[in-house]
């Protein structure tokens, strides 16, 4: 598990890291590309207050070329997308040289992560830990991933038969609730905001999203 959690964390950050390192460390499948959803403590979620994927800037260092950086979009509020290759053996960060060899646009790597995704944790599944609230679970600590995915929120939507308010306190934490009645929004911020302060380097975010015509929005 904390190895697990040291690899994700290195390979967030841009590195290539592996236990053991592959021989093959430059060649990953497009099968094996998911994302890990990250924040900025420094950015105001309200500025991005509308999903919406576009390509963070990067400016590489004398030396270095655009194609060896790590591949990064904004997502909503102060949430943003680091793709990754996922293998029970390593987590390697994608660059953009790994967009060219795989002959990816760039566009399409959202719905390539949530359908690897799907196929690389299939016993991805929703609890109660609270009544009224569901948790997502066995997501391989990528559970925030599944943010991605409109077809599974669209489904939980129509189970529960109401709108849906999300927040992802911790990288491997989804909780959502329905969004009326309106104090719904305080006490899924306040269980947040408590699940963030214990999470320590594991924290994610305090923001609450609302699932709104296939997109999130920020609403507290």
């Amino acid at each position: 598990m904390k190895r697990r959690e040291a690899l994700l964390s290195l390979a967030a950050a841009g590195a290539a890291v592996a236990w053991p390192r592959p021989a093959a460390a430059q060649q990953h499948p497009r099968e094996k590309l998911v994302a890990l959803v990250r924040a900025r403590s420094n950015v105001d979620p309200k500025t991005r207050p509308i999903q919406k994927i576009e390509p963070v800037e990067l400016t590489p260092e004398p030396g270095n070329t655009v194609d060896n950086l790590p591949v990064f979009d904004h997502f909503v509020g102060d949430l943003h997308l680091r793709y990754v290759f996922d293998d029970e053996r390593f987590v390697q960060a994608v660059r953009g040289r790994d967009l060219k060899r795989l002959k990816l646009d760039r566009k399409a790597l959202p719905a390539l992560v949530v359908e690897n995704y799907r196929k690389l944790y299939p016993d991805l599944s929703v609890i109660q830990p609270y009544a009224g609230m569901g948790a997502v679970i066995k997501g391989g600590q990528l559970e925030p991933t599944i943010l991605l995915d409109a077809d599974f929120w669209d489904e939980q939507e129509k189970r529960i038969g109401a709108a849906l308010i999300v927040a992802a306190p911790q990288r491997d934490m989804v909780v959502f609730t329905r969004f009326e009645p309106k104090q719904n929004i305080e006490l899924l911020k306040h269980r947040a905001v408590l699940a963030y302060e214990q999470a320590g380097e594991r924290a994610l975010s305090r923001t609450i999203l609302a699932w709104r015509q296939k997109r999130w929005e920020v609403v507290a």
